[in-house]
């Protein structure tokens, strides 16, 4: 079975949950993150994808299948750009969690590109991934949080990724050799 159908089944099984991807690949990262969108969106769930390069990811998005423009245009699809600052961000973040829907089912997707190379990065991360954590119960559905491994620099990454760990419910590893592996925490 391929890590996407993997991958697939194991989203598909969880309900209001905070998922952690750790991958190698953008590209198959976003097999998987855009086969969770493309399934919410053929079950008319809100879906939300962060990104620091809308356009190009439209256009990933439309090669890989997904109607883009029917669905923003119904609001079904809503892309979402990360702004330049983790001070943004974080304040972005919050205003987005709170303007959620509250009585329908939604799917966000959060890819996070940044270069993480100093603990001050890393530490911002955290508190907004802990902030996102803490105030989960106002999201209506599942929210997968997409981290690119080699962005992380290797003296902050052991620790980064294992406080990255504390603040979600469920983790996909995503190797470079496109193998899978997957947890949940109690």
């Amino acid at each position: 079975m391929s890590f996407t159908q993997i991958s697939h089944d194991y989203l598909e099984s969880l309900e209001k949950t905070h998922i952690l991807l750790f991958h190698e690949k953008q590209k198959s990262a976003e097999q998987i993150e855009f086969k969770f969108i493309q399934f919410g969106l053929e079950k008319n769930h809100r879906c939300f994808y962060t990104t620091n390069e809308p356009h190009k990811l439209k256009e990933r998005m439309k090669d890989f299948g997904i109607l883009v423009e029917k669905n923003i245009s119904n609001k079904l699809l809503n892309i979402v750009p990360i702004p330049k600052t983790f001070e943004e961000y974080e304040k972005m973040i919050e205003e987005k969690v709170a303007s959620l829907p509250k009585n329908e089912v939604i799917r966000v997707v959060s890819t996070h590109y940044f270069d993480f190379d100093n603990e001050r990065k890393t530490e911002s991360m955290q508190k907004i991934e802990q902030w996102v954590d803490d105030n989960f119960e106002k999201i209506p559905g599942n929210f997968i949080c997409s981290f690119h491994i080699p962005n992380m620099k290797k003296d902050v990454a052991s620790n980064f990724m294992k406080n990255l760990l504390d603040s979600h419910h469920s983790v996909l590893i995503l190797t470079g050799d496109d193998k899978v592996e997957k947890f949940n925490f109690p």
